[in-house]
Formats: C-alpha cells, sequence, structure tokens
C-alpha cells in the first residue's frame, strides 16, 4: 500500500514571509554539512566553528535567493560573509563573534516570539 506523498514542512505562521527551497538546494546543503561532519574529524578544531558559519551563510543566502524578503537575515548572512573569513586572519576576532552572532539569532528568535504572541492575543 503506498503512502500520500508528505507535505512540505510549514515553519512560518500564516502572513509571515516564507520561501519556498528547491530540493536541489536543500540537498546541497545537506551534502557539504555532511562533508562538513566528515572532515572535521582530521581537521584543526576551529574550522568546525568556520564550517557551520559557512552553512549557516549559505542557508540564510538559500533563503534569500529563494524569495525570502528579510532584511534582518539578508545582513546577518552579509555578516556572516564577512566575519567567518575571520578565522584565518585574526583568530581572536573570530572567536570573539561566534557568541555575538548566537546572541543575534536568539535576540531574533525572541523578537519572532513576541510577535506570535502579539498576534495570537485576543
Amino acid at each position: 500500500m503506498s503512502q500520500p506523498p508528505e507535505q512540505p514542512a510549514r515553519l512560518a505562521a500564516v502572513g509571515e514571509p516564507s520561501a519556498a527551497v528547491p530540493a536541489e538546494r536543500v540537498y546541497e546543503l545537506l551534502a557539504h554539512l555532511v562533508a562538513s561532519a566528515e572532515i572535521c574529524v582530521v581537521e584543526p578544531h576551529y574550522y568546525g566553528s568556520f564550517r557551520l558559519l559557512d552553512a549557516a551563510a549559505k542557508l540564510a543566502a538559500t533563503m534569500l535567493g529563494c524569495g525570502l524578503d528579510d532584511p534582518w537575515l539578508a545582513r546577518f548572512q552579509a555578516e556572516l560573509d564577512r566575519s567567518k573569513v575571520l578565522m584565518m586572519s585574526d583568530r581572536p576576532a573570530f572567536y570573539s563573534y561566534l557568541p555575538q552572532a548566537s546572541r543575534q539569532v536568539a535576540q531574533r528568535l525572541l523578537e519572532s516570539a513576541g510577535n506570535h504572541v502579539q498576534d495570537a492575543a485576543p
């Protein structure tokens, strides 16, 4: 007995900007992440952080390229691309950027969650 095709995952609430990512782009990012995991066992440990930032920048660029209109994400993606290369030229600055990037994403998630709560209020 065949199963019905799976419905695409819905991440955005009704009325929020969203993007449809072609399967090919999803598999490219998946391949990047999996290959990065494999090579991280032989590379210097700090390359792993670089590869994760690179994947985050690729994900952001993919979403923007697939129609997501999000100025915050566009700025963050450009910042990721600028900051990830610090790993090669200024490792202390690269290390100090990592928690900054995490805080920025956490703040964005909190702002987004706050907007969802306001939208749901009677």
